[in-house]
């Protein structure tokens, strides 16, 4: 018996990475599963390789109220009924300095990273409403991370999503409550890749930069199916006493912090000053 046996999930972002490990990890507890995400290729490697009953996939973009909507429709239309959601999807920013941001792209990437790291979070939510009212055991979660509470080598861009995260966690549990539960994984490092912003040209990087296992306490870099569990417990009924809360899965950098604490070391004095 699976610990989400009869329970319908829709994971947002759940192509690759952190998102698909979650769905498999639902998959393997009994759930039916519903993937939102713009990847196109990777929905049809998703379907492909777990493809089954179970399992949905919807093509399109979080950051648009409608495709989260019509996500939603989806699942209930085919699953019937929409216990759990979640919401994934996130993109970072190549672990740039503000001051390495070019002027004239600034604004966008900023509107970028916020419209999916953040934006996102709140539609997906407020699309899942409905459906999750009508369940007997709803759920949210959310991926947030160590960046959500720590400064770390990411860049402000990413941080302040991840803190906003974290906000998103805490005021929708106090809104919901006590009709639905609503928290987190505070993530640490996983060996995957991170989206970059398209508005910077920025490609895919390694989320795992180089000298990680030195750093990490716990002497290992993660897989994205280490986290999984903690997606699984927080969706589970074995998890209603818990809400608000953001499961720290960092692998114990919450107990050593992470990055170099001179980070202003890197500015180009010069360049800023010319550019005013």
């Amino acid at each position: 018996m699976g610990m989400l046996d009869g329970k319908v999930a829709l994971v947002t972002g759940g192509a690759n990475g952190i998102g698909r490990a979650v769905v498999e990890s639902y998959l393997d507890e009994g759930a039916r599963v519903a993937v939102l995400d713009r990847d196109a290729d990777g929905l049809a490697r998703l379907e492909a390789g777990l493809g089954g009953d179970e399992l949905l996939t919807v093509a399109g973009s979080v950051e648009l109220l409608a495709d989260n909507q019509r996500a939603v429709a989806a699942t209930t239309e085919r699953f019937g009924r929409l216990d759990v959601f979640v919401g994934n999807a996130g993109v970072g920013a190549g672990n740039l300095l503000l001051s390495e941001i070019p002027l004239e792209r600034l604004e966008s990437a900023v509107d970028e990273m916020f419209d999916i790291n953040v934006k996102a979070y709140l539609l997906g939510a407020r699309a899942a409403l409905g459906p999750l009212l009508r369940s007997d055991g709803p759920a949210m979660v959310f991926s947030c991370s160590i960046a959500s509470f720590r400064a770390v080598d990411d860049g402000v861009l990413y941080v302040s999503s991840k803190h906003a995260d974290a906000g998103i966690v805490r005021g929708l549990a106090w809104e919901l409550a006590p009709r639905i539960r609503v928290n987190g994984v505070a993530i640490g490092v996983a060996r995957t890749r991170m989206e970059g912003l398209r508005s910077l040209g920025q490609q895919p990087i390694d989320a795992v930069l180089p000298g990680a296992e030195q750093v990490i306490p716990l002497g290992f870099v993660p897989e994205p199916r280490d986290y999984g569990a903690g997606f699984v417990y927080l969706a589970s009924d074995r998890a209603r006493v818990v809400t608000g809360e953001c499961l720290w899965a960092d692998s114990g950098f919450g107990i050593r912090g992470i990055g170099a604490p001179s980070g202003g070391s890197r500015l180009d004095v010069d360049r800023i000053g010319r550019e005013g």
